[in-house]
């Protein structure tokens, strides 16, 4: 790890994820969509800041050892002058994580994406859709209807039936890039799911690039296709259930062979 000079802590690799949260403005909009109204030395675009550091080196662990964390971590260069590791305690983060929560962190996901998109300029847009559960154990109790999602048994794509789940919707760019993310109740379908993240991407991310949206076969049905309409692009494979795909399998068409093997 590099060490500053004359000093006992460290940036290595956080440098580069710091100068790439300040060159995309994340600190910034956070506190704007979120400011903070009293008194504070930590706002919570640095505490999000401080958060994304976190994450990529001392994960599993709870808030109150994050001052633990930051102890070797050049803060001042890295956050921001002035902000010592002791500052960085769970009544800082926890309050961050309540005003996320309260304003709506697929909201706050998306828009911050959709200003990240506007300075990258990337010509056509391959945008892709797809869902993922999460198996959690441990008791849920539903009935305070606390949760906006429900943690319950689903279509496990893990196959562990015997656990509750809840399920994460994610799209990127071609490039890997996420830019909208929503997490769902564990019994979601995704043949309403894709249509509708695709709908509400349509409806937020206004550009001049022309957009293709490409997801799994569950995406087409009828009634999918009736509701995206002629004015959006889109790219599926046609499930194997339908008559006419059958028809054409069973004809032995000459295949074109992809680059991966498994596809054709």
């Amino acid at each position: 790890m590099s060490v500053l000079e004359n000093s006992n802590v460290t940036i290595a690799h956080l440098g580069i994820v710091a100068g790439m949260i300040d060159t995309l403005g994340i600190v910034e909009y956070i506190d704007k969509a979120i400011p903070k109204k009293r008194h504070h030395a930590v706002t919570h675009g640095e505490a999000t800041k401080a958060l994304l550091l976190n994450g990529l080196g001392y994960v599993e662990r709870r808030l109150f050892l994050m001052p633990e964390y930051f102890e070797d971590i050049a803060t001042e260069r890295l956050i921001k002058e002035g902000i010592k590791p002791d500052q960085l305690n769970q009544l800082v983060f926890g309050e961050c994580l309540d005003a996320i929560a309260a304003y709506g962190p697929t909201r706050l996901f998306t828009d911050m994406a959709l200003q990240m998109l506007s300075r990258i300029k990337m010509g056509t847009l391959r945008l892709h859709y797809d869902t993922t559960s999460i198996n959690v154990t441990g008791e849920y109790d539903s009935g305070f209807n606390t949760r906006l999602i429900q943690i319950v048994h689903g279509h496990s794509k893990d196959h562990r039936s015997d656990l509750k789940q809840f399920i994460i919707s994610l799209v990127t760019n071609q490039h890997g890039i996420p830019l909208f993310m929503e997490p769902l109740s564990g019994n979601e379908s995704d043949k309403k799911t894709l249509l509708r993240t695709i709908e509400e991407v349509r409806k937020n991310l206004v550009t001049d690039e022309t957009i293709y949206h490409m997801a799994d076969s569950a995406l087409y049905s009828a009634d999918n296709v009736a509701r995206l309409g002629d004015q959006c692009f889109w790219i599926t494979r046609i499930p194997e259930t339908i008559r006419e795909v059958q028809r054409i399998v069973r004809s032995d068409p000459d295949w074109v062979k992809c680059q991966d093997s498994r596809y054709k």
